[in-house]
C-alpha cells in the first residue's frame, strides 16, 4: 500500500506515418508507350459505339473504351518529388561554401598535416 498514485507515460516512437519527402503521381509518356496506345486504339473494335441509337450512350461507350486504353498504356506512377521548394533558403554563397568544405574534407581525410586538419 502506498499513498502515491502511479503515473504511466507512453511515448510512441513509430515514425512510419511521417513522410520526409513528397510523392507526386505522374504518367510517363514515351515513344514506346505512345506506340502501344496507338496500336491498342487501332485494334479496338468500335462496334459497341456505332450500334447505339443514343448519342450520350455512344459518347459514354467511346469514353470508357478510350480511358481504359489510355490508363493501360500510360499508367499512373508515384515518384518522389525532387523539385520541392524546401531548399529555397540555400543561397549560391552557401552552396559555394559547402563545395569548398567538401574539397577540404577530401584533402583532410588523406593528409597527416595537423595544420590542415585544424583548418578543416
Amino acid at each position: 500500500m502506498s499513498d502515491h498514485d502511479t503515473q504511466l507515460l507512453i511515448i510512441s516512437t513509430d515514425y512510419s506515418h511521417v513522410t520526409m519527402y513528397k510523392l507526386k503521381t505522374i504518367r510517363k509518356i514515351k515513344k514506346f508507350t505512345i506506340c502501344d496506345f496507338i496500336c491498342k486504339l487501332s485494334s479496338e473494335s468500335w462496334d459497341s459505339i456505332f450500334n447505339r441509337e443514343d448519342v450520350n450512350a455512344m459518347f459514354n461507350s467511346f469514353l470508357n473504351i478510350y480511358l481504359r486504353i489510355f490508363n493501360s498504356s500510360f499508367p499512373l506512377k508515384k515518384v518522389i518529388n525532387r523539385n520541392n521548394n524546401d531548399s529555397n533558403w540555400i543561397t549560391s554563397g552557401i552552396r559555394t561554401s559547402w563545395r569548398h568544405k567538401r574539397v577540404l574534407y577530401y584533402i583532410y581525410r588523406n593528409s597527416n598535416n595537423l595544420e590542415l586538419k585544424r583548418h578543416y
